[in-house]
């Protein structure tokens, strides 16, 4: 049976990006990173799936701006003739239909409050400000807070997706990438791969993959602030809660 490391990462570590960086590829025979199609029109669009949509841009436009770029390891593991599977996990409208219509429903009735929380700690002081300032402005800037309420609602919209309900999605998407590796694996007949994904979804692809048969070295993230909020993930809780 195939063999796999899995190293868990914080996408914003340094550390991490540095530790695959480090790492010997020549007993492997493919890399596997964590990514998905970001093609968002292939569902029909609704208006949750819209709002949804919009988060998600903002979502990856701000966590862009943390993100270390893994595209110096692939390169690396290209020069050294593996193979890089980048896209294994869901799609963005696979992401959004793993969360049930009721929940949906109800994120959405909660997104408002979180939004406005989450723009009344930005646009009070703001507001304060310019008050006493430049009150011209502020009468200016009304439409660019319309446009700012709709940009943090779907924001947090998204949000609410990987954070209030983590179990579901995160544990949907934890198989979605295990199959898919297993399939590609079997397809191209590899015996031994690296897998790099957020820490979060490492134990869970393990999982997956030791119940295929499948030997599993696994490496956790090397950010302590990664490890702090794997340890206190809504998703590990729930696993050791169903372990006992």
């Amino acid at each position: 049976m195939p063999e796999a490391l899995i190293k868990g990462e914080t996408h914003l570590s340094k550390k991490d990006k540095q530790a695959l960086l480090d790492l010997d590829l020549s007993e492997y025979d493919a890399v596997f990173r964590e990514g998905h199609d970001k093609d968002y029109f292939q569902r029909d669009i609704d208006s949750l799936y819209a709002l949804f949509a919009i988060g998600h841009v903002v979502y990856g436009a701000t966590y862009s701006r943390l993100y270390r770029s893994s595209d110096e390891f692939k390169q690396q593991a290209k020069e050294q003739g593996l193979p890089v599977h980048d896209r294994i996990d869901a799609a963005v409208y696979e992401t959004y239909e793993m969360v049930p219509r009721w929940q949906r429903g109800g994120l959405f009735l909660l997104s408002p409050l979180f939004a406005g929380l989450m723009l009344g700690l930005v646009a009070q002081p703001a507001e304060w400000i310019l008050i006493r300032v430049a009150p011209e402005l502020l009468r200016e800037l009304v439409f660019a807070g319309v446009v700012l309420t709709l940009l943090c609602f779907g924001f947090v919209w998204a949000l609410s997706y990987f954070l209030l309900i983590e179990g579901r999605a995160m544990y949907d998407r934890d198989v979605a990438m295990a199959r898919e590796i297993v399939q590609i694996t079997e397809a191209k007949e590899y015996d031994s791969v690296l897998i790099s994904c957020g820490g979060n979804h490492r134990p869970g692809i393990a999982s997956y993959l030791r119940d295929e048969g499948w030997e599993v070295t696994e490496e956790p993230t090397d950010n302590l602030l990664g490890n702090l909020l794997n340890l206190l993930s809504i998703k590990r809780l729930r696993r050791k809660w169903t372990e006992r």
